[in-house]
């Protein structure tokens, strides 16, 4: 097990990639924090571009590189000597990745957004030992060649309270960037407006979520009933919809593309039936001929149309259990979600 000591005068060594700055940034205050905890009164690390003079050989360094790869390359490896650490990214996300791993084999920890949380002063003055991988940080990303960790993703409520202000959702963003994620799934909403701030954290910003059904609005049931989904012989306005209806498909067309304007900065969308009813659909005399699988398919390739006509050259994930699915063909800018992400 590897030590890193916070005394040191250590220096950050930047690439020109301006999606790693924030995390760079957090890795300097977090050193910082440290070496307060540990009595000392240095300031934190310095920041400095790795295309500059190099310091001095006698200055420890802490070198980022990344391969600037495209963002679904989120692989990344680090490994620390005496007086220099290497962590290196095959993206920005990648780099981004390694930066909060490392800082996490220190201890620090972000439970929640706003919350952070140092590890107990080192039995050394100022030396933190580096802890070795656990279940959840594979070893393969410990000191070794970069492979590619599975893709994940933080799809964030409508109703989450953190959207509420900006500073709040600066910390929400924060957080997820910590904790290694690689996508925000903003509200279909609003979306369009977060993808900057994300960036800021090579953080992935797409939109959607369990929101499949905002692309019938409640509020047409009083005069358009025979598009809502139908139980037991009456129309529900609660729960997903009648998808075989040509009068659902026009109307769920029309406000998709309205969706997908507000996010033509973004390029994935995530449609899924409603939450914990994936397989409440409609048992009118059409859609019985159907499958809940199947009817959810119908819906998805109309707004999969609504998508290309749009002129975008995005892609919207469906949700559809393994075996699931049935005949009803699929359109190419569709793919499966087999599995739900962290909410």
């Amino acid at each position: 097990m590897a030590d890193f000591d916070v005394s040191k005068g250590w220096v950050i060594l930047l690439p020109q990639d301006p999606g790693v700055k924030k995390a760079a940034e957090d890795a300097a205050r977090c050193i910082g924090l440290l070496r307060k905890q540990a009595g000392l009164s240095s300031p934190p690390p310095a920041l400095a571009d790795a295309s500059g003079p190099a310091p001095p050989p006698s200055v420890p360094v802490i070198v980022l590189n990344s391969e600037q790869g495209p963002a679904e390359q989120n692989g990344f490896s680090w490994r620390a000597g005496p007086e220099r650490v290497e962590i290196y990214g095959e993206s920005s996300r990648g780099l981004c990745n390694g930066i909060y791993s490392f800082l996490a084999a220190l201890g620090i920890r972000w439970p929640e957004p706003g919350k952070e949380l140092l590890p107990p002063c080192a039995d050394k003055p100022a030396v933190y030992p580096l802890a070795s991988p656990g279940a959840s940080e594979p070893s393969r990303f410990y000191g070794t060649g970069p492979e590619k960790a599975p893709w994940k993703r933080y799809v964030i409520d409508r109703k989450n309270p953190f959207l509420k202000s900006a500073g709040k959702r600066e910390a929400l963003i924060a957080w997820a960037a910590r904790n290694r994620c690689d996508a925000l799934v903003f509200p279909l909403k609003t979306a369009g407006k977060y993808s900057k701030s994300a960036g800021e954290y090579a953080l992935a910003a797409e939109a959607g979520g369990w929101e499949l059904s905002l692309l019938l609005p409640r509020r047409l049931f009083l005069f358009h009933s025979e598009c809502f989904r139908m139980e037991d012989g009456r129309r529900r306005k609660e729960i997903n919809f009648c998808p075989t209806n040509p009068a659902t498909l026009r109307i769920l067309k029309k406000e998709a593309k309205k969706y997908f304007r507000n996010g033509r900065n973004l390029r994935i969308f995530h449609l899924w039936p409603d939450r914990g009813n994936e397989k409440t659909w409609c048992s009118c005399p059409a859609c019985r001929a159907f499958s809940p699988a199947e009817q959810n398919r119908i819906a998805v390739s109309a707004a999969a149309d609504a998508l290309l006509e749009s002129g975008f050259t995005g892609f919207i994930s469906y949700y559809e259990a393994p075996g699931e699915g049935g005949d009803i063909p699929l359109r190419p800018n569709l793919f499966r979600m087999e599995r739900m992400p962290e909410t």
